[in-house]
This record gives structure tokens, sequence and C-alpha cells, in this order.
């Protein structure tokens, strides 16, 4: 998923990343009441109180079935449930991407060759507006994505009879491959080829089931009814939300769901770093969901050392250059554009806070495998050969940014500069944060090059490049493949290892297979991947730091505890 969000320093490891995390302790508050539990997370304190307030970045949408931002993920760990979720466990004791029964009895009964997923519903279960959770609704979920035209529907092209969907999303109206029973509340999927990720896949916010009432379009005012501890009950888009408590979910209903602490969350939204971390310094709010401004950190660490935390994570910052458009149909060139950045260069720029990369993949996965020898050392020399060379010197180029967050335009000036010394003639386009990643999605942008990133949505190389760098998920809106990039042999390489069954998943001939398709995409400049980032968390003095739970989406805000 996408991520605004620049970042900070640690170590961590979720499915092989390493994480700094520390145990919950054991809080009160006045008003609450207040038990504990143990958990692979520690000792969590249970105390609820009444109102907690954050400070947050701006997203795209606030309705699970379009947003593709962190910013929103986060929040819907708590609201919006699939039939099976990751673990709300901390990435440092426990397996935080671990498959769990959500809304389901079970993570599914596999038959069929591993291409029948069947599922039966937990009795009882009601959305916040009090309708009851019925297994056609599922169905309607990813109907709804469809004719949505979600970012998500390039995760459903397996499921049988999904053609016309996809030949038509807008007017999808059934799935065969998608079975339901309201009755006996059962749902069966049947996919055309076993498939290496499918339980990750639903375990993400795509399909976190809604509603069968709910409008087939962006709903956000307010947000689709919840199924999680917690309801979205407003959304002014870019300035503000608040969760409150569901009122129809019943303690511990679903094991490994935390209740929630907070009876109620208000949230700000903003992009200004240097007000986010004011407002929590300042104690008006709580937590920042924001990154500590890079400018400003060595004042937040000497000041606030205790309340701040720092942690790597699976994730990828780069520059998309699409392969439909002049200057980067020509591979001399983007190739020139690799020559032409000085990584460490760009780490600096965001306050030293990350780790330069050549390749796609992070190195937390076990499919990483080093491109050596570093394919693109720093050479402005050879890269003004290559402009000369592929003779497209002096073509106009616009870099696209996020203009409204400080550290990701001046990472696209940085760019242009460089793109304005190799020979070619580069201006800036900076863009809201909040509509940047739906505005690049569009074809009809024809965005030539531009600032992007990338956060697991689960652990397995098919997140990032059938998402990302696959020419069979190249959409007409809500495009993840801001490149465009289709390397015929590298599309067939992709989809034969995502139609592998689980157990081969993993398997060492698998992961080598997997590193050689990043070398592939790293020879033909498919993008300029320059570090994998780190992220901060910052609290107040009010709340107890050592109840932080960092899952594979981030601080789970639901667990937070006061002191």
């Amino acid at each position: 998923m996408k991520r605004v969000r620049s970042v900070a320093i640690a170590t961590v490891v979720a499915a092989g990343l390493a994480l700094v995390v520390s145990a919950c302790g054991g809080g009160s508050s006045s008003g609450g009441s207040s038990t504990t539990s143990s958990s692979s997370t520690g000792t969590l304190s249970t105390a609820t109180y009444p109102t907690l307030n954050v400070v947050w970045g701006t997203t795209d949408y606030m309705d699970p079935g379009l947003s593709y931002r962190l910013e929103s993920w986060q929040l819907f760990q708590d609201t919006y449930l699939g039939l099976v979720y990751k673990a709300h466990v901390s990435c440092l004791t426990g397996n935080c991407t671990k498959i769990m029964p959500g809304l389901a009895t079970t993570i599914g009964t596999v038959t069929n060759g591993a291409k029948t997923y069947k599922f039966t519903l937990r009795k009882g279960l009601k959305y916040s507006n009090g309708e009851p959770i019925k297994a056609s609704d599922f169905t309607h979920t990813i109907i709804r994505d469809f004719n949505m035209q979600s970012p998500g529907i390039g995760f459903f092209s397996n499921i049988v009879g999904i053609g016309a969907c996809e030949a038509n999303p807008t007017k999808c109206k059934s799935i065969s491959g998608i079975v339901t029973d309201d009755k006996a509340g059962t749902i069966t999927i049947n996919l055309n080829t076993p498939e290496s990720d499918f339980e990750y896949v639903l375990s993400i916010p795509f399909t976190s089931v809604v509603p069968g009432s709910t409008p087939n379009k962006d709903t956000e005012n307010p947000p689709p009814a919840a199924n999680g501890p917690y309801y979205i009950a407003s959304y002014n888009p870019s300035k503000s939300f608040v969760l409150k408590r569901n009122p129809n979910w019943t303690k511990d209903e679903i094991p490994g769901i935390p209740n929630g602490n907070p009876d109620v969350i208000h949230g700000t939204m903003t992009d200004d770093l240097a007000r986010a971390a004011q407002l929590t310094a300042s104690g008006q709010d709580e937590y920042d969901e924001d990154v500590l401004p890079t400018d400003q950190l060595p004042h937040y660490k000497s000041k606030y050392p205790s309340q701040i935390k720092f942690w790597t994570n699976p994730s990828t910052y780069y520059f998309f250059m699409n392969q439909r458009l002049k200057p980067f149909n020509n591979l001399k060139v983007r190739q020139a554009v690799n020559y032409a950045i000085n990584r460490q260069q760009l780490v600096n720029l965001r306050g030293g806070l990350g780790i330069q990369t050549w390749n796609f993949l992070p190195p937390v996965y076990p499919q990483y495998k080093k491109i050596t020898p570093n394919p693109y050392p720093y050479n402005l020399t050879k890269a003004k050969q290559l402009i000369q060379q592929s003779g497209m010197a002096g073509t106009a180029v616009k870099v696209y940014t996020i203009g409204d967050v400080s550290v990701d335009l001046s990472t696209a000036e940085y760019l242009q500069g460089q793109l304005n010394k190799i020979g070619l003639k580069a201006t800036l386009k900076p863009l809201a944060g909040a509509n940047y990643f739906t505005i690049m999605g569009n074809q009809q942008t024809k965005a030539q090059i531009g600032f992007t990133d990338w956060f697991e949505d689960f652990p397995y190389p098919t997140d990032w490049f059938n998402t990302l760098l696959n020419g069979a998920t190249i959409h007409p809106v809500h495009n993840n493949n801001y490149g465009n990039v289709s390397i015929p042999a590298q599309n067939k390489a992709m989809a034969q290892l995502a139609a592998l069954p689980p157990s081969q998943a993993l398997s060492p001939s698998t992961n080598a297979k997997w590193a050689a398709i990043d070398k592939a995409m790293s020879d033909d400049a498919a993008t300029v991947p320059y570090l994998n980032g780190i992220l901060t968390s910052f609290f107040s003095t009010k709340l107890d730091v050592a109840c932080d739970v960092f899952d594979d989406n981030q601080d789970d805000i639901a667990q937070f505890c006061q002191k």
C-alpha cells in the first residue's frame, strides 16, 4: 500500500523483519474499568478511558473498498474485518503476519487441490448499524470493488467466473466462483488455479465485508457500517475523523481482536509534519501518526527520548518511469536516471533515516538477494552519455510528487535537478497528498515520472511484483503500476509463481525465482528504487508507551492505554 509518511530509525522482524517494541504494562485510568490479559505482546492493559486525541496524515479515501493508503488501513484494522485477519500482535514478540479467523470460524477449509476455500461465519454477528452480517455480503463486497474500479480488483483475477467483471468492472453483477448460503452462513470461493497468497488477500481491507445495503460507490459521509470493535462515526476529508465504539460489538466475540481501550477517538488530519509534532508535544494530541519532521528530529530525540519509537519496516521508496511515454520508453533513458541518483543523498534528505537500496524487493524477505555488483553506482558522466546515445536530450519531462509533505517535495526537487543535469528538460508538478496516488493511478494523467513508495499489504513478493510491475494488472483508473511496466517474460514468470500452492510458496527454488525477477527488473531499469523506509511513532506524556503494539498495520490505537 502507499504511504506518505517519511521516517526514522530502528530494527524489526515481521516475517523476517526485526522490530523494537516494548511489552505493555498494566496502566489504569480514572473512571474506566481495568483488567489485564496475557498475550503474545506481553501483559496488555485493557483499562478503558473516555477519549483519545490523535493527529493523523491525510488519506485518499475512508472507504475500505477504495483506500490504498496506510493512513486509512491503520484505522481499518479496528473497524473493518474480513473473513480472516492478520494478528494484532507486536511484530517483535509475536507473528504479526499470522492469519487468524476473523468473521469466519476458521481460516478456511481448503480442498480441490488448493483451489477451493470454504468458510463459515460466526453466528450472531452484526454491523454497527444493526444489520446482521450475512454470507452474501462477501459477494456484494467483491462486486462493489469492481463497480467502483477499486485498486484492489487485481487481487481477484484468479476467482472462477471473474472474467466478465474484469472486462467491464462497472457492470459487474455476479461472480460464479463465489457461492454463498445465508441460512448456513457459508462462503465458498473457487479459484482457477492454486494461489500462494490467497489467504493473505482475504486479510486486506478490499475484502473487508460490508453490508449488502452499502452503495456501490465511494461512501465516506459517513463511511460504510463497520463490523469491528469501532466504527467511523464521521469523516471530514483531510481535516478530521471520529471513531466510536461499535454498539453491536460483543466483548471478545472474535478472539484476538482487541475490544479497545478508548471509548472515542478524535483525529485531526494534517500533512504539516511540524504542526503534527507540536500538537503532540504540547499534549493537545496524544499520538502523532505523521512522521517527525526530519529537520527537527534531533530536537525531538533530545527532548522526548522516552516518547518516541523508531521502526524499520518492509517498504521501498522509488521513482516510477512511465514506459508508455517518451522519454522513458527508452531503456537508455531509464538506465541514465538510475545512474544519476545518489541514493545516499536521498537518505540524507530524510534526515539520514532509511537504508539505500538498488533492489525493488525489501531485504526482509527470504526471496531477497542483493543485486551485485551494484547495478547503478552514482555516475553522472555515464548518465549524460546514455541520454545522448538515446537521442532524447532536451525532452520535456514533468516530475510528479506530493507537494504538501516537505520531504517528498525536496526529494522530487532533487530528481528534477538531476534530470536537468543529465540533459533532460525537467519541471516540477507538485500535487496535494490526499489525492496524489489516485491521480497517479489514472492513465489520463499521463504522468511521466514521479515519487512513490510501497509498504507491504502482506509478506509475499506477489504484493510487490504482481501488484506494481506486472503488465497484466495495468488498469485505466486506480492503477498501481504507474510506470506501466510490462515485460512479457517476467509477467509469465510472476503468473507461474503466483499459481503455486502454498506448500511450495517458500521453497528455495521458488525464492530463487523471485530473486531472479527482482534482478530482471533492475536490468530493465523498470523503476528507480532508492531506499527502504523507517518510521516514527511519537506519544504524549499522557500515554503509556509500553502499551504500544506495532503490528503489520502500524500502531494499533485500539490498544493504547493512558498512564
